[in-house]
């Protein structure tokens, strides 16, 4: 009887203890039902050959076992729990039992295997997987058969005699009675602990799928933990992009700009490693906003970045400085080289806008990180050399 749990549920022990209790008290009443109408057909078959008053009472007694069977079929029905209704079940079954024994009323009770419907009972109370209902059963079970032995020779219905008296005689044995009781005594105890086995078997496979449902739940938590730290992670690096790039230009923006510049005076200071800036500058940019206006300005800004993400190389770093002024940090670039850079850029971001019917360029400055520099320093040599360019006509570069 394989325990059984739901995976969208969350028992604790003791509920799936209840569940299973319930499951075996269910099978133990079937079987009260079909062994008690084995009682009322072995009492009609019997009718003849006992007293009328021991007919009567087996047939009582038998009716009274169904008609309880029938009335725990609707209790456990339910759904409901009764921790008290398993040891009244085999404190009636037992009864029950003890009394049609006893009303058969001769020696033959005794001196047959009629004790054995006591191991029955036991068995049953073995399936409930309590070894605590599987004692108090055969405690019971040796307390009556020797309560109705008691009874049956105080009543003069046996007579203690030897072990070598006949079958058909009313003298019983008393080595047969202990030996009954020995054996019953013995039975008790494997059920007993055949009862301890299975309630240990019960709560391993309890304990196995409790962890397998924590199992289940862990794993569903470590998803959803995966899939919240992924939501989480797209989301900082959304924040982090928007907190790095200019809106417009799609560029970094001046702050992440002034980042990367004082990350690289460090390690040109501690490594003496070269980089050379490219300041740049639209040329009359105010004059468009004011003549075309801002929308205008903007498509410019927009060109203008475009061209340089895809003219600059992979290692360089470009970020709006400033409202029309943008800054192209150049790693490891001799200054030579990146005034070579800069022309290329000038030539090829200067383009035809329609809507202002001529030519937009750019000026430019170029500098080197000289020793003992800091990104003040060199952001106002790069400036001074934009600056020149401006003087110088415009749409030139500068080197400083």
């Amino acid at each position: 009887m394989k325990p059984s749990i739901s995976v969208d549920a969350a028992p604790s022990i003791s509920e799936l203890f209840i569940q299973e209790e319930m499951r075996s008290e269910k099978y133990a009443n079937s079987a009260r039902i079909f062994f008690t109408l084995v009682y009322l057909c072995t009492g009609y078959a019997i009718k003849n050959e006992v007293p009328e008053t021991s007919f009567l009472i087996i047939i009582i007694g038998a009716s009274i076992n169904l008609l309880y069977g029938i009335i725990v079929y609707f209790i456990t029905g339910n759904n409901r729990h009764y921790r008290w209704l398993k040891y009244l079940s085999v404190c009636v079954d037992v009864f029950l039992l003890s009394i049609v024994i006893y009303s058969i009323g001769t020696f033959r009770s005794f001196k047959t295997e009629a004790f054995l419907l006591y191991f029955l009972w036991i068995g049953l109370a073995t399936i409930r997987f309590s070894p605590k209902l599987t004692l108090i059963t055969g405690l019971l079970s040796l307390i009556s058969y020797f309560s109705i032995t008691l009874l049956a020779l105080g009543n003069h219905t046996i007579e203690l005699g030897t072990i070598t008296d006949s079958f058909i005689s009313s003298r019983v044995s008393l080595t047969n009675i202990i030996v009954q009781m020995m054996f019953l005594s013995m039975f008790v105890g494997i059920a007993l602990y055949i009862s301890s086995i299975y309630r240990t078997l019960v709560e391993k496979a309890i304990d196995k799928l409790l962890v397998e449902k924590e199992n289940i739940e862990l794993s569903k938590t470590l998803k959803t933990l995966k899939s919240t730290q992924k939501e989480l992670h797209n989301k900082n690096r959304e924040l982090r992009y928007i907190s790095e790039t200019d809106a417009l230009s799609q560029l970094y923006n001046r702050r992440k700009t002034e980042e990367l510049l004082q990350t690289i005076c460090a390690r040109a200071k501690f490594h003496s490693e070269p980089f050379s800036l490219i300041l740049l500058d639209i040329d009359l940019f105010k004059k468009i906003n004011d003549e075309y206006g801002h929308p205008v300005g903007d498509k410019v800004i927009i060109q203008i970045a475009a061209n340089l993400k895809v003219n600059v190389r992979d290692e360089d770093a470009v970020g709006r400085w400033g409202g029309e002024e943008f800054l192209v940090i150049c790693p490891s670039l001799e200054v030579d080289s990146a005034k070579g850079l800069a022309e290329r850029l000038r030539k090829d971001i200067q383009f035809n806008c329609g809507e202002l019917a001529r030519t937009v360029t750019c000026s430019f400055g170029v500098t080197k990180w000289m020793k003992g520099d800091t990104p003040a320093t060199i952001i106002n040599r790069v400036d001074k050399a934009l600056y020149q360019s401006k003087e110088n006509g415009r749409n030139c570069v500068t080197l400083l």
